[in-house]
C-alpha cells in the first residue's frame, strides 16, 4: 500500500470519526475491518491515532491560520483534510513538509469541493511558514537525474 492509500485511509477513519466520539479510535477501525474489509496500513493506523489524539492542538493551529474563518464553518471533507496534513507536519518529522502539504492537496482534489484545493493551500502555506523539520531528508533538486524524476512520476517513490 503507498503512502498517498494510507492517507486516504486515513481521511476516512478521521471523517468517521468526526460524526462519532462516542466509539474510541480502536472501534472505528476495527469496523473499517470487519465491516469493510478495509486494510489498514501502519502509516495509516499511525497517522490517524496521532491526529486523533492531537485534535486540540491540531483545531488550534488551523484556526490561526484560516483568515476569518472560525473552525465549525469549514466543511468537514476540508477540516479532515487539513487535521491529517497539520498532524503530518507536526508529529511525523522524517516526511518533508512539501509532501505534507503536495499530499493534502491531492486528497482535497480527491474527496473535496474544488474550492477547498486554494483554501487548504492557503492555510497549509502560512501554517508551515517558518517552519523546518531537521529529521526530513533535504533533496538536492540539482542532482536529481532523469530516472529519478521518472520513478516519481510513475509513484515508484511515492512518498
Amino acid at each position: 500500500m503507498t503512502r498517498r492509500e494510507s492517507r486516504e485511509i486515513a481521511i476516512t477513519l478521521l471523517f468517521e470519526r468526526s460524526f462519532d466520539y462516542e466509539r474510541t479510535p480502536d472501534e472505528i477501525m476495527n469496523d473499517a475491518i470487519e465491516e469493510r474489509e478495509i486494510r489498514i496500513s501502519e502509516f495509516a493506523r499511525e497517522l490517524f491515532l496521532r491526529a486523533d489524539d492531537n485534535l486540540g492542538d491540531i483545531n488550534e493551529n488551523i484556526a490561526r491560520c484560516a483568515d476569518n474563518w472560525r473552525i465549525d464553518r469549514i466543511d468537514r471533507v476540508t477540516l479532515t483534510v487539513l487535521r491529517l496534513a497539520v498532524c503530518e507536519i507536526d508529529y511525523f518529522p522524517e516526511i518533508p513538509i512539501e509532501i505534507s502539504v503536495n499530499e493534502a492537496l491531492e486528497l482535497a482534489r480527491h474527496f473535496g469541493e474544488s474550492d477547498s484545493v486554494g483554501f487548504i493551500n492557503g492555510v497549509l502555506g502560512k501554517y508551515a511558514k517558518g517552519k523546518e523539520k531537521p529529521l526530513a531528508k533535504q533533496k538536492d533538486l540539482s542532482s536529481e537525474t532523469e530516472e529519478d524524476i521518472e520513478d516519481t512520476d510513475n509513484g515508484e517513490a511515492n512518498e
